[in-house]
């Protein structure tokens, strides 16, 4: 549940920051799964160019004064779930300059049904 949490907000600050289409990726590489999301808009604030992780902390928003609504959690929301599952949380402009965040989480077992922990 809580990694759907995650891309819940990724594709909510897609719609409300960028412009479409949004695409979103999945791709297994050896130990790691890894999700990005992709929108068409103008990109990251020049201003956080260089410093992307700031906008993982809490109450941070890409543009300060901005009619957009929000309090700046979504995204420290998901670099906590993220984190919680031993991933990682990036930001960056694409070459085209689009915006694309990108969820690396940790391959494992996965856990046993709770009939079989018996």
């Amino acid at each position: 549940m809580l990694i759907e949490r995650v891309l819940v907000n990724l594709l909510e600050n897609a719609t409300k920051y960028g412009a479409p289409p949004i695409v979103v990726g999945a791709r297994a590489e050896p130990g790691a799964l890894v999700l990005t999301v992709r929108d068409h808009g103008p990109g990251l604030p020049a201003a956080l160019l260089g410093h992307e992780q700031k906008l993982f902390d809490k109450f941070t928003r890409g543009e300060a004064e901005s009619a957009t609504p929000g309090v700046g959690l979504g995204l420290a929301i998901c670099k906590a779930v993220v984190s919680a599952h031993g991933g990682e949380i990036t930001a960056e402009n694409a070459r085209d300059g689009c915006a694309e965040f990108t969820v690396t989480l940790p391959r494992r077992e996965p856990p046993q049904p709770a009939e079989a922990q018996l």
